[in-house]
């Protein structure tokens, strides 16, 4: 099975270009940290609520990512919540998403594609090799909005974080998302870490428009 960061990468990838589309990193490395925290959350690591975010169990997952940061909460003298963690992870960005990439490429999903412009800038590419995982997130995100399924925890991670990053017009396109808006709002806000990586984003989000009405040039 994938992981959270490994899936909200398919779901960002343009199959064609090999190219993350929408993807602005000081925004997208929250999703991964969000991610890595639904992991845990899934494998009954950490508990969490409005206040606070707890270890309910310390032992190693065998995922190298994740076992680092279930380390790093473990290790934290001073309870934190949710919305400390991922602010604190999302700091890691670049090495979630490096290590998920190297992931689905050692699964023979996607493949690496290296180039150059103008002989000097190196550019990385990750074309789809084998689209059956990215379809069938798709697929399932698709029939669950367009049914009265209650939800599996899976499931909610994924719609709250495709939500959160405005993916479904991506994914159903926007017409369809649009009319599905009321059925996303209803299983986003069953998911208590969903919210608060939202609530980090809208966060940063507020502080670069502030910047720009200080400094529009």
């Amino acid at each position: 099975m994938l992981t959270f960061a490994e899936e909200i990468l398919l779901l960002f990838l343009d199959d064609e270009t090999g190219k993350f589309e929408n993807m602005y990193y000081e925004e997208f490395k929250y999703a991964l940290a969000g991610a890595v925290l639904m992991d845990l959350a899934l494998r009954s690591k950490i508990d969490t609520d409005l206040e606070k975010l707890t270890i309910a169990d310390p032992t190693p997952t065998g995922e190298e990512i994740l076992d680092k940061f279930l380390r790093n909460i473990s290790e934290s003298e001073v309870r934190k919540n949710t919305f400390y963690w991922v602010s604190e992870i999302a700091k890691s960005g670049a090495e979630i998403r490096d290590k998920a990439l190297d992931s689905l490429v050692k699964r023979g999903i996607l493949r690496v594609e290296e180039k150059k412009i103008l002989w000097v800038i190196d550019v990385r590419r990750y074309p789809t090799v084998d689209d059956t995982q990215e379809k069938e997130v798709r697929r399932r995100l698709t029939e669950l909005l367009n049914s009265d399924d209650i939800p599996n925890p899976h499931d909610v991670v994924l719609v709250s974080l495709a939500d959160t990053f405005e993916l479904f017009p991506h994914i159903v396109g926007k017409y369809e998302a649009k009319k599905l808006a009321p059925r996303i709002e209803q299983i986003s806000k069953l998911d208590l870490i969903g919210q608060s990586v939202s609530q980090v984003l809208k966060r940063l989000r507020e502080i670069k428009a502030d910047a720009y009405v200080l400094h529009p040039y």
